[in-house]
């Protein structure tokens, strides 16, 4: 913005009451300017958070589709059962523990806790 004070801004002059006056008008119209954009910048705002939730729905919708498509799905009880087997520990009996095969298994989903618990060589 342009200010008939551009010279005396960033030094120590000392204005008249005159031009303390006429400061005042131009703060006015600066701070109008200011209110104007911020009433802008809030109703952008608001079309951007809805566009936002809307993105965020489609996501979530595009999600849950392209899982069904997932390859993991197509894979039969017995060739789960051995991939469950392969996760074991190799070198000791496995841990009760929910961070590890095969507790952990259990908690991917349901069909996933079905195999494992019907998988007798896994414990």
């Amino acid at each position: 913005m342009d200010s008939p004070f551009q010279q005396y801004l960033d030094t120590n002059y000392v204005p008249t009451v005159d031009e303390a006056k006429q400061i005042q008008d131009v703060l006015e119209i600066s701070g109008h300017s200011l209110r104007c954009i911020d009433t802008e910048i809030d109703k952008l705002q608001r079309q951007l958070d809805l566009l936002q939730a809307k993105r965020s729905g489609i996501i979530n919708f595009d999600e849950q589709h392209r899982a069904l498509l997932s390859p993991a799905r197509k894979l039969t009880q017995d060739i789960v059962e051995e991939i469950f087997i392969a996760c074991l520990p190799e070198d000791r009996n496995p841990y009760v523990n929910s961070m590890e095969a095969p507790m952990l298994l259990t908690q991917i989903c349901s069909s996933w806790r079905r195999i494992a618990l019907s998988t007798p060589r896994i414990w």
